[in-house]
């Protein structure tokens, strides 16, 4: 065997090494040719499973209006979603699985903050892309890294809307009852600032730490005799329920401001009248090019945040078609606006997209309508 086909064998044997070891790492070169593969970490048990399920559905809705007009650049997207049962540890057991099993190229998910928190370090060590849909960036709570985006803006801007409705002379005195989260205390957080803006005094401040089956009396009591005539319920599952029936046991009646996943409480309740004149500060609005295109998939309106989860998949699986290899896919995310059937969607230098619509509204005879001054 002459030197040059000697050489030729060592340069044959190097390269393989090294594919082996990139590969190992999880760093492969994007083929061209093959699908595009995006994980999804989804809540499709526990109390957070009606966002799972909204999120999925808007999931699947990309999915099929991406690959019914040939893919990206050619590729099919295939989306593996493993379900985190609500809980944060569970989360990082379907990442790992998601990264180093299903070998995906990027993830999305984490329903709510304590469910994609820990996974924000993993995506970051394993340079492995994440957009979290449903989550607001809260800066010394939920900050993001170089590998991690939200579908939302920084929630304190969100919270702020209220601003003009708590100006209101009949407003005197906040309380804010939350669940003890990065979320429920950025709620708490910002709302005493702005009362405090306008010379109303600090709020009072109620947290509890389940979620679910909890009795509120001994906390509406409290409430009643320190004069509250303004609370602020940060709650999902039975809890909102709970909490407004008891309140009219107890002859508390304050003006009560929520958000949209407390009327989920009342879904089944024939009697929905405890909801009359609550205040819903709504950052689920939906374009009506979203909720024609899930209308015509689901044939009922969307919420839930199902339009960011149908827009992550086409930023994902439009940064994965254009990157060469899965490092660089947050890269392309940060630097490029991706647009979808249903917007135009932009990063800030925070890595939250730009603006977030909202509304602040009324529940008038079962309907939600704006509210103003």
């Amino acid at each position: 065997m002459n030197k040059k086909i000697i050489w030729s064998v060592i340069v044959i044997v190097v390269i393989a090494i090294i594919i082996s070891v990139v590969r190992k790492q999880g760093h492969a070169p994007v083929s061209q040719s093959e699908p595009i593969r995006v994980g999804a970490v989804l809540s499709l048990t526990g109390f957070a499973s009606p966002w799972g399920e909204y999120g999925k559905n808007g999931i699947n809705a990309a999915v099929k209006r991406i690959n019914m007009q040939g893919g990206i650049h050619g590729r099919p997207v295939q989306v593996t979603i493993e379900d985190d049962h609500t809980d944060g540890k569970q989360a990082v057991s379907a990442f790992n699985k998601l990264q180093s099993i299903d070998k995906v190229q990027g993830v999305i998910g984490g329903v709510f903050d304590f469910t994609a928190q820990p996974v924000l370090p993993l995506a970051k060590n394993s340079q492995l892309a994440f957009i979290s849909p449903s989550n607001f960036r809260i800066a010394g709570g939920f900050d993001l890294n170089s590998q991690s985006f939200v579908m939302m803006t920084d929630f304190s801007t969100v919270i702020r809307k209220l601003t003009e409705y708590l100006s209101q002379d009949k407003l005197k005195k906040l309380a804010v009852i939350h669940f003890k989260s990065t979320f429920g205390n950025e709620i708490a957080k910002t709302l005493d600032t702005v009362m405090k803006e306008q010379k109303k005094g600090a709020i009072v401040d109620e947290a509890y730490t389940q979620i679910g089956n909890n009795d509120f009396k001994t906390t509406i009591i409290k409430l009643k005799s320190q004069g509250i005539d303004t609370v602020f319920l940060d709650m999902v599952g039975n809890d909102p329920l709970s909490f407004l029936t008891q309140a009219k046991a107890l002859g508390f009646a304050p003006t009560i401001i929520t958000y949209n996943g407390t009327l989920d409480s009342f879904t089944n309740e024939k009697d929905k009248s405890l909801l009359e004149n609550v205040v819903i500060l709504n950052w689920e609005v939906t374009s009506p090019q979203f909720t024609s295109i899930y209308k015509d998939e689901y044939g009922i309106p969307p919420t839930k945040s199902a339009d960011k989860f149908f827009d992550a998949v086409y930023v994902m699986a439009t940064a994965i078609a254009n990157s060469s290899d899965m490092t660089k896919v947050a890269s392309y995310i940060e630097s490029h606006s991706v647009s979808t059937p249903n917007t135009t969607i932009t990063f800030t230098q925070n890595h939250t997209v730009s603006s977030t619509q909202v509304e602040v509204q009324v529940i008038k005879n079962g309907q939600l309508v704006s509210w103003k001054k």
